[in-house]
């Protein structure tokens, strides 16, 4: 069935341009001239993406994406702004209202295509995605992060595997849930017997695997590691590995084989200074810009996940790499929730934790699709290697 697009759009030149070009895709087609008649539509048809324009009459484009974030029924819907307010300031508050993307006009159908295909997710192929995620600062939480963003994909249709890296056989004191702190995994039976990775069972059903690395390029547990990944490319969709951020052969081999290394970083001056050089260091190391995104986190709860995204015109312009997503949760609260048998977005305690994890399992998803056009807003040239 074809997907249906919203256009929110007050010129009659541009609304048809954008129309045609939707309709020509073979997506159905939706429109209207008023913010606040855009409103009522969209909680009525249920649109897969929402196009909007800025300068509406009455209410402004702003203010309708706000209100369709705070809607219950169009929360979670894609909103892609398409608008002559060009101005980094009007880039950041259209991303502070909510949406998930911003272009300016005059948009040609090539980058509006673009953008909406990667906003609806379309993947090129079904090849297996391995994502890395860094925690250079050691962020308290990236357990309950990683668990959460498993379950957003899964309620994609995706199946994801959680990996979690450890240090070799002989080098481990402590059974993988006492040396994280975490006694409320389930071991699936047998594993203790098994050579190869472990294997756990989260209360909400995803499956958690533990594999081990040696700093020794020879070591068998490295390589058998790194078969036992590559083998189940025809079991699941995603691989989420909570990667040590160490040089060894083990890290840059799966760095190499990523889709994508998202790195974890506070949200303070001297948090994006160290992960610029982090950056720097990953480029230097051959992974491509292109391949490496982050992800601000803030887990004393203090600033909302939207506060957050206003840094993104910011942080894509100085660091030269996606940001990925924002989240702002109190770490101890929620590593407490983590025991329950649900993952935390379907349980209700705060519905912008739930919004921020499956804008990041989207953009995980529509990772390959925003390859296909490198073009940032606002635009700004990518640090040079070496630079």
């Amino acid at each position: 069935m074809a997907k249906k697009i919203l256009i929110i759009e007050a010129d009659p030149t541009a609304l048809r341009l954008t129309e045609y070009t939707l309709k020509q895709r073979g997506y159905q087609v939706i429109t209207t001239s008023n913010g606040l008649e855009g409103i009522i539509t969209a909680q009525k048809e249920a649109p897969d993406l929402i196009i909007l324009d800025v300068m509406l009459p009455g209410v402004d484009g702003y203010e309708v994406c706000k209100r369709l974030r705070a809607g219950i029924q169009t929360a979670e819907i894609p909103i892609l702004i398409i608008s002559g307010k060009a101005r980094e300031e009007d880039i950041a508050v259209g991303f502070k209202a909510g949406a998930n993307d911003y272009l300016p006009k005059p948009a040609t159908p090539s980058n509006i295509i673009a953008r909406v295909e990667r906003l609806l997710l379309v993947r090129p192929d079904s090849k297996m995605g391995i994502i890395t995620f860094l925690n250079p600062g050691e962020i308290p939480g990236m357990t309950v992060l990683l668990s959460e963003i498993a379950a957003a994909l899964n309620e994609l249709d995706k199946q994801v595997t959680l990996v979690e890296v450890g240090p070799a056989a002989g080098n481990k004191t402590k059974a993988p849930q006492e040396a994280h702190g975490r006694v409320i995994l389930e071991t699936t039976p047998g594993d203790a017997e098994k050579s190869g990775p472990a294997c756990e069972t989260l209360p909400s059903g995803i499956r958690l695997l533990h594999v081990t690395e040696n700093a020794e390029d020879a070591s068998d547990a490295m390589q058998n590691s790194l078969q036992v990944l590559r083998g189940m490319c025809g079991t699941t969709d995603y691989l989420l590995i909570d990667l040590p951020f160490k040089p060894s052969p083990f890290t840059r081999s799966l760095l190499a084989s990523a889709e994508l290394a998202v790195i974890a970083s506070g949200y303070k001056i001297k948090d994006l200074g160290e992960l610029h050089n982090i950056v720097k260091l990953l480029n230097f190391s051959d992974v491509p810009l292109s391949k490496i995104a982050g992800l601000l986190v803030d887990t004393a709860g203090d600033f909302s996940a939207a506060s957050l995204g206003s840094i993104k015109p910011y942080f894509e312009a100085n660091l030269g790499i996606d940001l990925a997503g924002t989240v702002s949760f109190d770490a101890k609260t929620y590593q407490l929730s983590y025991l329950e048998n649900q993952p935390i977005i379907k349980s209700g305690l705060n519905n912008q934790f739930g919004i921020s994890i499956r804008q990041i399992a989207r953009y995980v998803i529509a990772h390959d699709v925003m390859k296909l056009d490198p073009l940032r807003i606002p635009s700004a040239p990518r640090a040079e290697k070496g630079k």
